[in-house]
């Protein structure tokens, strides 16, 4: 009889765990596509940003920047959110992926910073070093895209654990 409820205690808990598991990894399937729409919708702003600084509507371009940032920030603590869920269920391929996802957010907010400045230099006429900020902020958004580049390889290298 004590077998029968030692074997049911450690079965219930075993499912108990596996529960939280999967749990745990199924809120990060859930915030996935909000991290993902709050990157692209940063990298619209973004982009149109660049576009207006070239246009000369710095303006424009300056309010663009702010709602890069919006968006980037915004996928910077659903992702911190997702990390949290992904150390709880010790899943290491997620925890590496989302600390990717991490490092690709920073540089997109460090390169959205640049960008603003290079838009306020020129509206004082120190071209000179706006082109250098503007020079700046495309090598980080070059290191964005590296950290992308690694996030694709981990998806193809755990198939079964992206969807």
């Amino acid at each position: 009889m004590k077998t029968k409820l030692m074997i049911l205690i450690i079965f219930i808990s075993i499912t108990l765990i596996c529960g939280c598991t999967q749990s745990d990894i199924t809120k990060i399937d859930q915030l996935s596509s909000q991290i993902n729409s709050h990157l692209q919708k940063g990298d619209d702003y973004y982009n149109q940003s660049a576009k207006d600084i070239n246009n000369d509507d710095i303006n424009a371009s300056l309010d663009k920047c702010d709602s890069a940032f919006t968006e980037y920030n915004s996928a910077r603590t659903l992702t911190s959110q997702a990390q949290s869920y992904a150390q709880s269920a010790q899943d290491d391929v997620y925890i590496q992926y989302l600390q990717l996802v991490l490092s690709e957010i920073d540089a997109k907010l460090n390169a959205t910073s640049e960008l603003r400045t290079a838009g306020q230099l020129f509206q004082t006429g120190d071209n000179e070093t706006a082109n250098s900020n503007l020079r700046s902020a495309n090598s980080m958004m070059v290191n964005a895209q590296d950290f992308q580049k690694q996030k694709e390889q981990l998806v193809k290298e755990n198939p079964n654990k992206f969807k």
